[in-house]
């Protein structure tokens, strides 16, 4: 039996693309992914306690066993993603061939068409916009005999280059 090659995949939260530098892969039928930002966008809280990073959303949490360290360190650790998502109470969606994991919260609204339109709905007044008149200036003007230039012009300024 030959090892496929791990798939990189692109995670959708809520319908929108969450941009990462370490991607999520698909290897051996499990989504593997770094625990900052894939998890860490999903929590509202996150604590350390006895060799354990728990992630809770609302009422619900998980623990995944990590030594403390800086907040850095979570955009290289990389966990089984779906099963800890499904665990804080979003629902996960894999589609191999799209190449996407989506997942969505269950308050969260969804994407939906605009409605058609409506000739009878209110029509907002456009409002005035304050423009200042431009203030008007003087134009100078020049009498006289033109005054020579200040900067010298470089003898090879207009020299052109030797043929080879």
């Amino acid at each position: 039996m030959a090892i496929l090659p791990p798939v990189a995949l692109t995670l959708l939260l809520d319908g929108r693309p969450v941009r990462s530098y370490e991607p999520l892969y698909l290897t051996r039928g499990r989504v593997l992914g770094p625990v900052d930002p894939f998890l860490t966008g999903v929590a509202d809280r996150i604590a350390y306690a006895g060799g354990f990073a728990i992630f809770a959303r609302g009422d619900r949490s998980v623990r995944i066993r990590l030594a403390p360290g800086p907040p850095s360190g979570l955009s290289q650790t990389y966990v089984a993603l779906v099963p800890l998502l499904r665990a804080l109470g979003e629902r996960v969606r894999l589609d191999p061939a799209s190449e996407t994991l989506d997942v969505r919260s269950p308050g969260a609204p969804g994407i939906g068409a605009p409605g058609a339109f409506d000739p009878r709905a209110p029509a907002v007044a456009p409002r005035p916009v304050f423009t200042p008149t431009p203030v008007p200036t003087a134009r100078p003007v020049w009498n006289g005999t033109p005054r020579p230039r200040r900067t010298p012009i470089p003898l090879n300024a207009w020299a052109t280059p030797r043929p080879r």
